[in-house]
Parts: structure tokens; sequence; C-alpha cells
């Protein structure tokens, strides 16, 4: 009966966009020789794999600034579909020891440590591919131990990106063995000139 269920709820995030797997999360190759110097600056959402978190979330721009060699200050800047009210949220990203691409993201909170690693948002994303000058593609995925989930986001320093570049971008996804059919367009209609 519980494997049932688990097997239900396991096609309706199919069904959803979600990506997930049986098992543990897939290792995916590390970007060679990411800088993240060249990463730092501004950044637009251009399509993203369903997040529940970024359901009602709109005009999505994200602010990457260095401000230590290990260390980069995050602030991902939204507006709400229901309320039209923009938020930011503020973080910090830190690349592992494993590799600079692989970078652990903490949410900036008032909470104990302890509670905060657990907020939304908080995790380890990594930089697949970036030309550093025009789109950037990430990853983040969660263990479950039985299963996992993972999204995707991608990220482009203009508001628009063009065919050859998504079809470069989705070459790179089904390399790594990410499904491209996953992605969605944000919901950005209504948006400032400085989202």
């Amino acid at each position: 009966m519980v494997s049932m269920v688990c097997l239900v709820v396991l096609g309706a995030l199919a069904g959803a966009g979600w990506g997930y797997g049986l098992g543990g999360c897939p290792r995916l190759g590390y970007m060679p020789q990411f800088n993240i110097s060249r990463f730092s600056g501004k950044w637009y959402e251009i399509e993203r794999s369903f997040y529940l978190m970024e359901l009602v979330a709109s005009c999505v721009s994200v602010e990457v600034e260095q401000k230590r060699p290990d260390q980069l200050e995050v602030y991902v800047s939204s507006r709400s579909r229901v309320s039209g009210i923009f938020s930011i949220s503020e973080g910090t990203a830190t690349p592992t020891k494993r590799d600079a691409s692989l970078l652990l993201y903490r949410v900036s909170s008032r909470l104990p440590k302890l509670l905060n690693r657990y907020l939304p948002g908080a995790g380890y994303y990594q930089v697949l591919s970036t030309d550093y000058t025009s789109y950037a593609l990430l990853y983040s995925c969660s263990n479950f131990h039985l299963f996992h989930t993972d999204l995707i986001w991608v990220w482009a320093r203009s508001k628009e990106i063009g065919v050859g570049l998504r079809a470069h971008i989705y070459q790179t996804l089904a390399q790594n063995r990410l499904d491209p059919e996953r992605l969605t367009l944000p919901k950005n209609k209504n948006c400032t000139d400085d989202y």
C-alpha cells in the first residue's frame, strides 16, 4: 500500500514537471576552470524547472557580487504575481572544496544556523555551464536516500536569449541526461525595465 502511494506521488510530481528519480542525486561533471569573479554581476531568469517556492514569482533577477575571493553575495529580486509587490532575498554562496563550480548557498536570516540551512532555497547549486557574458545553467539536487528531486535554472545577462543560444543550452542539458522539456518560461509580463 505504501509503495503504491509513493508511486502515485512520484507520478504526480513527474506530471508537474519536477525532476525526480530513484536513488541518490546523479553525479554531473564539474565545469572546468570556473571563474567566480567573472560569474559576478546581474542575471535574469530565462527558464526554470518547476519549483514550488517560485510558483507565484515573476520578474526574477539575480545580482551576484564577489565580496571576498571565496564568497559571493547573492540578491534575488522577484515580483509576486498575486500582490505585485517586489521582494529581495539575500544570501551568500561559497565555492566548495570539491569544485569551485559547486556553490553552497545560505539564505541570510536571523534564525539559528541549524535551522537556517533548511530554509527554502538553501543548499548546493552547481554551475553546469556558463560563458559568463550571455548565459549560465544552474542545477540543484536534493537527496532523500530512496529518491531525489532536482531543479534547473537558465540565467542570462539580458532579458531574452536567441534561438541558437537556447539550442546550445538544451544540448548541454541533454549531454548531462537532464530533460530540457522540463523547463518552463517564467511569467515576466508587466515587469519594470530595471527589474
